[in-house]
Parts: structure tokens; sequence; C-alpha cells
């Protein structure tokens, strides 16, 4: 009878070990997939003008030197630009960093107030827009996504507006000069290298 026990034990030990081998690899697979979604997760959402503390229209003031997850450091910043007929202006800027990456900038008008807000190179893992674009975005789904006017655009890039959102993609990846009119004009690899959320809505 002790020795009945003793193989029931062993038999019972066996199945489970080989019942926990089965599982193994589903286990490890459903983590990996968890791993992934976190990892491509972004935190922040730019909804009407609002990203963080920072909200267009209002003025710039009383926003926290740092956010958790989105700047660790802003810098005020004027830079005098120049148009394609040679007009020449000042723009004055917040510029947003995290860990040393450009993050997004916020534009401001003369009186402090923000008129827009434009995510660079550092937000591609961080903001999204509510429909999902961010900056490395594939230009050719936007394309075949959002019905947009695309224009080449004197600074090194061809962009589309919609509304309050601009997306920019650079021009060296089109497959010709010209301004796209197909999803194919982009390069396979083209992403969106620019998003900049304005204030008001122009018509270009």
């Amino acid at each position: 009878m002790k020795k009945f026990f003793i193989c029931i034990i062993l038999l019972t030990g066996t199945l489970l070990l080989h019942a926990q081998v089965r599982r193994t690899p589903v286990q490890r697979t459903q983590t990996q997939q968890r791993s992934t979604a976190q990892a491509t997760t972004r935190a922040f959402t730019l909804t009407n003008g609002k990203l963080g503390p920072i909200q267009t229209g209002q003025r710039f003031a009383n926003i926290p030197a740092t956010y958790a997850g989105l700047y660790d450091k802003y810098t005020y910043k004027k830079e005098t630009m120049w148009g394609e007929g040679g007009d020449e202006w000042e723009e004055e800027y917040y510029q947003f960093t995290k860990a040393g990456k450009n993050v997004f900038r916020v534009g401001i008008d003369e009186g402090k107030k923000i008129t827009g807000i434009t995510l660079q190179e550092g937000s591609a893992s961080i903001v999204k827009t509510p429909e999902g674009y961010y900056v490395g975005y594939p230009a050719r789904t936007l394309f075949t996504q959002k019905r947009m006017e695309w224009t080449t655009y004197y600074e090194g890039t061809t962009f589309a507006t919609s509304g309050h959102w601009t997306y920019h993609v650079n021009s060296n990846d089109l497959n010709n000069t010209d301004s796209p009119y197909k999803a194919s004009d982009f390069k396979s690899t083209a992403k969106i290298s620019i998003i900049s959320y304005s204030h008001e809505v122009y018509e270009y």
C-alpha cells in the first residue's frame, strides 16, 4: 500500500511537470506581447490643444519646470525667420526636452499667449494625437487614411493641413521632388517628422 501511494505521488508530479512545460511557451508569448504593447504605449495625447500642463490659447504662465514622463526641462528661445519672399520676423517659443531630446516646442505671441504646440522627434514614444498619429508614423498610411492636400515646404519638408493639425514629412523621403499625389510618392520608409497643432485654423 505504501508503494502504491508513492507511485501515485510520483505520477501526479510528472503530470504537473508536463503540464507546466506545455504552458510555458504560451505564457512566454503572452508576456512578450504585453511587454511589446507596453513599450509602444504613448502616455500622453495632445487633445484640443492641451498637452500635460500646456493649453493653447492661454498665457504661458505657471508652467512647472518638469512634468513626469513628458519633459524634464524647457528653455525660452527667440529666432529670426525668413520667408520665401524675403520677409523677416521674430519667432518666440519654448523648447521642451526630455533626457536631452527635443520633445515639443510651444509657440507664443507678443502677449505670451500660446499659439501652438509642435511635436518633435523626441515625442515619438510619448505623445499621440486623438486619431492615434505620432511622430514616426508611416507616411504612406497617413496619406491613405486622411484625405489632405500636400504641399512642398521651403525648409525641406512636405506638409498637409487638416483643421488645427499639420503633418510634415521630410522632402528627401519622397520618390520625386514634387508634392505627393499618391501614397507611393512617399518612400516605403517615410515617416511623419513633425506634427503641429495650431490654436487658430489656417487655410493654405
